[in-house]
C-alpha cells in the first residue's frame, strides 16, 4: 500500500467512545491525545501508567484493569491497540474489522485501517502530516518545522474571522463576494494587524473593509 492510498480525514471524536487497549507509555500518549478531542475513551489493560491511572481517578478515562475481551470494542468509533503481545494486537485488529471499526495497531502498518498523522495546533487550526507509515521520522521532522513557522497569530486571526461569519453572510449574500473578502482579510492589512497583536485594531478593519465591498456589492 503506498503513501497515495490513505484518505485524509479530520474526524469528530466528541463524545464518541474510542478504546485504547494497553497500558504503556504508548497507550498513554494515544490517550492523552485523544482526549485532546473530546473522546470518551475506554483504557483496557491489566496494568497501566501513573498518568492513565490518574486519568482514571479523575474521571477522565474509562480504565477496564484486566486482559482484553471482544466485547470491549461494542459501540466504539476507533480503536488503538498498544500492547506488546502480538496475540492482543491481533485479537483487536480482527475483532474491529469485524465490527467495521478503524484501528490502529501501533508501529503494525499491516494491521491498521487509519494511521495517525503528526499534528501542529493552533487554536482551530489543526495541520495533520503523513508519509503514509513510510517514515514517522521525516512526519516529526516536517511538524517541528511547521511548529516553527505557524504561530499563535494564526489562531487569533482564525477566531477573528470565525466571528465575522454572520456578519459577512448577512451582508454579502454571494459566495464569491463573501470569499473576495476573506480572501483580502487573509492577504492583506488584517492579518498583519493580528500579527502584530493588535486584535481590536484588526476588527476595526476587518469591518470597515465589510462596509466597502457591501457598498460595492
Amino acid at each position: 500500500m503506498g503513501a497515495g492510498a490513505y484518505y485524509p480525514l479530520f474526524a469528530d471524536l466528541h463524545g464518541r467512545r474510542c478504546v485504547v487497549v494497553g497500558g504503556g507509555t504508548v497507550a498513554q500518549r494515544k490517550a492523552t491525545t485523544l482526549l485532546d478531542y473530546g473522546a470518551a475513551i475506554t483504557v483496557v489493560s491489566p496494568t497501566a501508567t501513573r498518568r492513565l491511572l490518574a486519568y482514571a481517578r479523575r474521571g477522565r478515562v474509562r480504565y477496564l484493569a484486566r486482559a482484553f475481551r471482544p466485547a470491549d470494542l461494542r459501540g466504539a468509533w476507533l480503536v488503538y491497540a498498544a500492547t506488546d503481545d502480538p496475540r492482543i494486537n491481533k485479537l483487536v485488529y480482527r475483532t474491529a474489522t469485524r465490527l467495521r471499526l478503524f484501528t490502529n495497531v501501533v508501529d503494525q502498518k499491516p494491521l491498521c485501517s487509519f494511521i495517525a498523522p503528526a499534528i501542529v495546533k493552533r487554536g482551530d487550526l489543526v495541520i495533520a502530516i503523513s508519509t503514509g507509515g513510510m517514515s514517522p521520522a521525516v512526519a516529526k521532522r516536517l511538524r517541528r518545522e511547521l511548529a516553527a513557522h505557524v504561530g499563535a497569530d494564526y489562531a487569533r486571526l482564525l477566531k477573528l474571522l470565525g466571528s465575522l461569519r454572520g456578519v459577512a453572510k448577512s451582508r454579502l449574500p454571494g459566495s464569491q463576494a463573501r470569499k473576495r473578502y476573506f480572501d483580502r482579510l487573509v492577504g492583506g492589512r488584517v492579518f498583519a494587524l493580528v500579527r502584530a497583536g493588535k486584535t481590536s485594531a484588526a476588527r476595526r478593519e476587518a469591518l470597515a473593509l465589510l462596509d466597502e465591498h457591501d457598498n460595492h456589492g
